[in-house]
């Protein structure tokens, strides 16, 4: 599928349109010539609770800094690096006597990067958004002593229609890790039906459920995530926010419940 969805970029970069000036629309890119920076400081604790024999919780904060370049009113590069904090708590029990058996600390740092290439195809009403990237992510698979990174490529296509003051919209996407033995080197599919609505230049709320398809070994699994954003401008090119997410209904093939959250906050300065 990488293949295809990297042939259809190709395609679909040689359509040009120019970006409308709203720095929280979800399609939004930089004209040419203007710089961005998107700063956020997040908070994440994800949980696998097994059935029979053991709870593994993550907590995790991350606080990382985007920065963005128009090469064109349509054609974005961006770079981003993020540092994270992360702390693995595991509790056994004997699954024999189903009494306690100890419990685990292991306390991480690891540093997320990911830089890319962004088109935007804009009509008066038609959005169509497409990114192709190639990045770093912790990773807290057993296979690793202690947390570990990866490496990945990934690419997304994300389209919608402008009605008015509301935006409904869908994101398809992939990532690939590279250079992983077997079992942990298969794609990681996600799907997104999102909203995004607002007063342009005043206040946005851009909302949304997210599907994640994993077929990893330790990691393979499913989720239904909600996410939501809400945006405040300072001023026309400025504007801070509050995001999250919660699982709605997540199982790891491990026989294990998932249970994801986060929050965070977020600084967008365009100039």
């Amino acid at each position: 599928m990488l293949k295809q969805t990297l042939i259809a970029l190709g395609v679909l970069a040689c359509a040009c349109s120019a970006a409308a000036a709203d720095i929280t629309n979800p399609f939004y890119l930089p004209s040419q010539k203007q710089i961005g920076s998107i700063t956020s400081t997040d908070y994440t604790r994800n949980q696998y609770k097994s059935k029979f024999w053991e709870t593994e919780t993550t907590y995790k904060t991350n606080l990382s800094e985007e920065l963005q370049y128009g090469l064109t009113d349509n054609f974005t590069v961006f770079a981003n690096i993020g540092n994270i904090f992360a702390k693995l708590k595991e509790a056994f029990w004997n699954t024999g006597t189903s009494s306690f058996d100890g419990e685990t600390d292991t306390e991480d740092q690891n540093i997320n990067w990911q830089g890319g290439f962004a088109w935007n195809i804009l009509d008066q009403a038609f959005k169509l958004q497409t990114k192709l990237f190639y990045g770093q992510d912790p990773s807290v698979n057993r296979y690793n002593e202690g947390f570990g990174e990866y490496k990945y490529i990934g690419a997304n296509i994300k389209a919608g229609y402008q009605f008015k003051t509301m935006l409904p919209y869908i994101e398809i996407g992939e990532q690939l890790p590279i250079g992983q033995e077997k079992g942990i080197d298969k794609p990681i599919y996600t799907a997104k039906v999102g909203l995004y609505q607002g007063k342009n230049e005043v206040w946005a709320l851009d909302t949304g459920i997210r599907y994640t398809h994993d077929e990893n070994t330790y990691t393979e699994g499913t989720a239904y995530t909600a996410e939501a954003e809400a945006s405040y401008y300072l001023k026309k090119d400025v504007a801070v926010g509050l995001y999250g997410s919660y699982a709605l209904k997540a199982e790891a093939k491990i026989d294990a419940k998932v249970h994801n959250k986060s929050f965070g906050a977020r600084l967008r300065w365009f100039f």
